[in-house]
């Protein structure tokens, strides 16, 4: 996806999003043995505090300091890992919009384990930073944001569904609720034909 465009998704989930919320499954301790810890100490205090910072920031600023973040490369891995298990829902969306960013095919298991969040952004945004790392995983997850009463989500779902596959079906984030509904099922049946065909 575009800088611009996952930065104007970023910043519209980022305004309307609260913080509250558990995820229900945890990315494996494992995933976080694969990725090394930064040498430097100091290295890796700034990416933690950055991090644990994520939380107060909203907008540009929030937006700012995950691009600080993703500059770091897989040195940022471990850390954001970490961030994904957090209590704290905007972490957890953070820190998966980094992972995708950073771009390791190893981190999709963990950005899997984020499409059973109880928060539906979490959720949104994992889904769209698997759609990056090349797996189709979370495009069902996003299809649900299709039917989200929340325009925003629908809006983000359905532009990085666009984005990742090329595909329209004739949805429109701010259409009537019968044609949004038409148009999630055309995306849905797409799916199904896409899982039929990896089989």
């Amino acid at each position: 996806m575009t800088r611009r465009f996952a930065v104007l998704c970023l910043v519209a989930l980022a305004v309307s999003c609260s913080s509250s919320g558990q995820k229900s499954a945890k990315a494996s301790d494992d995933a976080n043995a694969e990725f090394v810890e930064p040498s430097n100490p100091l290295v890796k205090a700034r990416l933690q505090a950055r991090v644990e910072n994520i939380k107060y920031q909203r907008g540009v600023t929030l937006v700012t300091n995950l691009e600080r973040i993703a500059a770091y490369g897989e040195t940022a891995i471990p850390v954001c890992l970490r961030g994904i298990e957090s209590s704290d829902a905007m972490t957890r969306m953070g820190c998966a919009w980094v992972l995708g960013r950073v771009g390791s095919p190893k981190t999709v298991p963990a950005l899997e384990s984020l499409l059973q969040d109880k928060v539906a952004f979490v959720r949104f945004e994992a889904a769209s930073q698997l759609g990056t790392l090349g797996a189709r995983s979370g495009y069902r997850t996003l299809v649900e944001g299709l039917k989200s009463e929340k325009l925003e989500y629908r809006f983000k779902c359905h532009e990085a569904l666009r984005e990742l596959t090329k595909q329209n079906f004739g949805f429109s984030h701010n259409g009537s609720a019968e044609s949004r509904a038409v148009a999630a099922k055309r995306w849905e049946a797409w799916i199904d034909k896409l899982e039929s065909e990896d089989l």
